[in-house]
């Protein structure tokens, strides 16, 4: 099998013909464009493939984000636009390249893994459906708009707007201010729509509502994948920002920790129910991330249960314990046990008692930091 390697710039112009047609981003983005996004230094470093006949022929982008749950910060890293071409499948090029990818995650620090698919290929390799989110809808109709709020769309490059609502949220990603400028080229191909909500000229909320890939845009309905402000300015804008469109409805979901969202929602009558955030996720570095979070775990535990408590990981294992209590999983399990989420193994005792006081740890929807 050819080696899994770094893309070079001779094979950019190939690589962009393979994830276009793949993926149907050919159809849109320009050519010019897809060539350009890859090209870029910061998106070619961490672009792993195979070649074969003199052309890339499996690919797997990796993205590294930071990101602050309760103001303890922490590296991520997503993957993206993992394909074969049909040709070339079923001989382990893809694995190889994950394989590769996960090794270079845990050398670089990245302690959770974000993928936005969820397939074979990713459940053999330790990733599961997890995290916590609360889904509703509203629909046209469901409320009047409420007076003294206004809305209006902004774009990306308003973003000096949203950053102070974005930076007071005690769970997201840590973004500079030009970060758009690295993102993926693909970032915005659900068709994002950002929308702002202000009174007498003040930013009270703002929610980036997109297309999602099941849904034929002839339904005229959107999601929210990313939030931040004022949950109450916000749900009351949703009747003015549908009757601004054409949509026919709008799908909430409010994290798993965002009890005023999910108090709000319920307040107003609408169904709500429980799911987990989207894709698959992957601890991949358990001691590494609960270090990073020992300013959360001093706020939850005593000194003395902190000194009792101690967390090990090795191969595609990992182990929790308290004290003589022990609790060994799979890192499989490890993602819906700490980020929350289904599967979640039951914890007894003590050292259930423990972790109950501190899992599961709040974690942020993608949004812009989509791939």
């Amino acid at each position: 099998m050819p080696a899994p390697r770094r893309v070079q710039l001779s094979e950019i112009n190939d690589l962009a013909e393979m994830i276009g047609e793949i993926f149907g981003l050919n159809k849109l983005y320009t050519r010019e464009q897809m060539i350009a996004g890859l090209r870029k230094p910061v998106t070619r470093r961490d672009t792993l493939v195979i070649a074969e006949d003199g052309k890339p022929v499996s690919h797997i982008r990796v993205v590294y984000d930071r990101v602050s749950v309760y103001g303890c910060e922490f590296k991520v890293a997503s993957i993206g636009a993992v394909s074969t071409r049909p040709e070339y499948r079923k001989r382990g090029y893809a694995g190889a390249i994950l394989k590769l990818a996960l090794k270079e995650m845990y050398d670089r620090g990245a302690k959770v893994l974000i993928v936005s698919g969820d397939r074979s290929l990713y459940r053999r390799n330790h990733c599961a459906p997890a995290g916590v989110l609360y889904h509703t809808r509203v629909e046209r109709g469901f409320a009047s708009p409420a007076s003294g709020l206004t809305v209006r769309r902004v774009s990306p490059d308003d973003w000096h707007l949203l950053a102070p609502l974005h930076q007071a949220e005690s769970v997201r990603f840590v973004r500079a201010a030009d970060f758009i400028s690295r993102l993926s080229f693909w970032w915005n191909c659900q068709s994002p729509e950002l929308w702002l909500v202000e009174r007498d000229g003040q930013p009270l909320a703002y929610a980036m509502l997109s297309l999602t890939w099941r849904d034929d845009p002839k339904e005229r309905l959107r999601e929210i994948h990313e939030y931040a402000g004022s949950r109450g300015a916000l749900l009351d804008a949703l009747p003015a920002i549908i009757a601004a469109t054409d949509l026919r409805e709008i799908r909430i979901s409010a994290l798993g920790h965002d009890a005023e969202f999910v108090h709000l929602l319920k307040q107003r009558g609408l169904a709500v129910r429980e799911g987990h955030l989207g894709g698959t996720h992957r601890v991949i570095d358990l001691p590494g991330l609960m270090k990073a979070l020992r300013p959360y775990l001093a706020e939850r535990l005593s000194a003395k249960e902190l000194r009792r408590l101690s967390f090990e990981q090795k191969g595609g294992r990992c182990a929790f314990r308290f004290g003589e209590e022990a609790l060994e999983v799979t890192l499989s399990q490890a993602a819906p046990l700490v980020l929350g989420g289904p599967g979640a193994p039951s914890v007894k005792g003590d050292l259930g008692r423990v972790l109950s006081e501190i899992f599961p740890i709040a974690f942020p929807m993608p949004g812009f930091n989509y791939v």
